[in-house]
């Protein structure tokens, strides 16, 4: 009877055991799919986010090939802004005196400092 009990109770202690070890096992894979899940979701995110920037990239490039082709700027300034061609450019000759143009900082000889304007007020006439 006594080794009846102990065959018993060696059994109840495998099942017990394989129990055990079945639960643990679908735990760790129950938790191994959930972080599996949880790293699909943030590779979608990131998958996601590259497109969005692929796509600002595309139409960035789009707007700079259009800023840097000559004839699309002529273009969009002949009909949208209503400009026209020059044929003759034309240059006027700024004659300075000879005072540079900035304030000079010499107020030792009794001479008020002006300031840049009045360097500049040939332009104006006065």
């Amino acid at each position: 009877m006594r080794k009846n009990n102990s065959e018993k109770i060696k059994f109840t202690f495998k099942i017990v055991a394989a129990l055990s070890l079945i639960v643990v096992l679908t735990m760790g894979l129950g938790f191994l799919r959930f972080h599996a899940a949880r790293l699909a979701y943030y590779l979608d995110t990131v998958n996601k986010s590259i497109q969005k920037y692929t796509d600002e990239e595309i139409i960035l490039r789009q707007e700079l090939s259009g800023l840097l082709a000559p004839i699309r700027i002529y273009s969009y300034c002949k009909e949208n802004l209503g400009m026209q061609k020059v044929l003759k450019a034309e240059t006027l000759p700024v004659k300075t005196r000879g005072a540079a143009l900035t304030a000079s900082k010499k107020n030792s000889d009794g001479q008020k400092n002006l300031g840049w304007r009045s360097g500049l007020a040939w332009i104006l006439g006065k």
